[in-house]
């Protein structure tokens, strides 16, 4: 018999729910990401508007830590 023949049903749900509860949090945060940047972006073109002087670019891109 293969491994998958003999594995617990209660062990796949689990891992089922624990890996949908990690994607999740990972669509918040990069949700969250989306935001933050389309906020940026309204807020140069605020400023631009205004006739404020834009922000110059600060160090490059930004690094993003994956768990």
């Amino acid at each position: 018999m293969s491994d998958e023949m003999e594995r617990d049903p209660g062990e796949l749900g689990d891992a089922v729910r624990v890996g949908l509860r990690r994607a999740g949090l990972h669509m918040i945060k990069a949700g969250y990401e989306v935001v933050a940047g389309v906020g940026a972006l309204i807020d140069e073109l605020v400023k631009v508007r205004r006739g404020d002087e834009p922000e110059s670019e600060t160090g490059g891109p930004t690094r993003i830590e994956v768990e």
